[in-house]
């Protein structure tokens, strides 16, 4: 999927916006025994031991010994089954544990068992208050967030980045209006913390729709990066805003913690690793090497819906063949006993 300019100003946020997560380069291994018990490892840089509230690790938690020089730390938890351990979910969005549902199915063929694995993760569309449905059709939203369906599928380059510079720009529209619509909500809300302000709060009410348009026009595509600020100053002619704007007040403390939940997503990029018991026949979405699928656990999946990992394995039962050879044996024994 092309890279944006959408990407790219969430993360000169970073800096600015203090409370945004920092997952270590985290990484998550699930694996799956054939009873139903399973476990799951995660792994990251020591450095987020600074910011836990992206992590979040109890008791019940095993640290893997390590040398004392190594940059990365791993912790391990065993579970009696997969609903007691998506309820123990370690990675976190907002100060929240992701939510997610996982089930375990094995099915008997005699030859064969077959295992199927599910973990469901709950969509974080409800952070944003215009939905991107707003913007684009559904198939496009889905398409830009997962990569499903495959819209350019037997387009050439051409054809392949003209589409996507349309969906880019329709997206880029999405994101900006929420942010605007969350930071001026936030100002709205605190009017009265505002010493002299130019209008009256019905009048900034009612400004709304041609000050968003105004810093719209101002910003482009690189919402994040705008002066805002100034952009306020000019709007207004007044520096009453100020306060949301700069500084370590209440004012623009609150501020970068309201506009948080709109961005944080950005931010959550955890690879998915799975370990199936037996032979995996079916990797899902993800991709199958060495015994180990490994799936994109990331903020932008979760938007548009509930996001699935799944995976299909299946273990041989060598005592059904021999049984069954047996069985073959016998009968064939009892027909030559019978011939005689």
């Amino acid at each position: 999927m092309k890279t944006i300019k959408l990407y790219a100003a969430i993360v000169l946020a970073a800096v600015a916006l203090s409370s945004c997560e920092n997952y270590g380069d985290a990484k998550m291994h699930t694996t799956i025994n054939s009873d139903g018990t399973c476990s799951r490892t995660i792994d990251y840089d020591t450095k987020i031991d600074d910011n836990p509230s992206s992590i979040d690790l109890g008791s019940d938690w095993t640290c893997v010994p390590k040398d004392d020089t190594a940059r990365r730390v791993a912790y391990v938890r065993n579970f009696d089954n997969v609903e007691q351990m998506s309820q123990a979910m370690p990675i976190k969005l907002n100060k929240k544990p992701l939510s997610s549902k996982a089930t375990f199915e094995k099915r008997f063929r005699w030859f064969y068992t077959e295992y199927t694995f599910t973990e469901v993760f709950a969509t974080i569309g409800g952070n944003f208050p215009l939905p991107p449905t707003n913007y684009a059709d559904a198939e496009e939203v889905n398409y830009w967030f997962t990569g499903q369906p495959n819209l350019i599928n037997g387009m050439n380059g051409a054809e392949a980045m003209e589409r996507l510079s349309d969906l880019e720009t329709k997206m880029n529209n999405w994101f900006s209006d929420n942010v605007i619509n969350s930071a001026l909500d936030y100002i709205y809300t605190h009017y009265d913390s505002i010493a002299n302000p130019p209008v009256s709060r019905e009048q900034f009410a009612q400004l709304h729709d041609s000050l968003a348009t105004f810093i719209r026009n101002q910003s482009g595509k690189d919402i994040l990066s705008y002066d805002s600020k100034k952009g306020f100053q000019e709007f207004f002619k007044s520096d009453a805003y100020s306060i949301f704007f700069s500084g370590s007040s209440y004012c623009a403390e609150g501020f970068r913690d309201h506009l948080v939940p709109v961005v944080s997503f950005a931010f959550l990029s955890v690879p998915y690793a799975l370990t199936m018991p037996g032979k995996v026949t079916d990797p899902g979405n993800g991709i199958y090497c060495d015994g180990v699928i490994t799936y994109t656990l990331s903020g932008d999946r979760l938007i548009p819906a509930d996001y699935a990992i799944t995976a299909i394995s299946r273990q041989t039962n060598t005592w059904a063949y021999v049984v069954t050879a047996i069985i073959i044996l016998l009968a064939i024994g009892s027909w030559v006993w019978r011939k005689k």
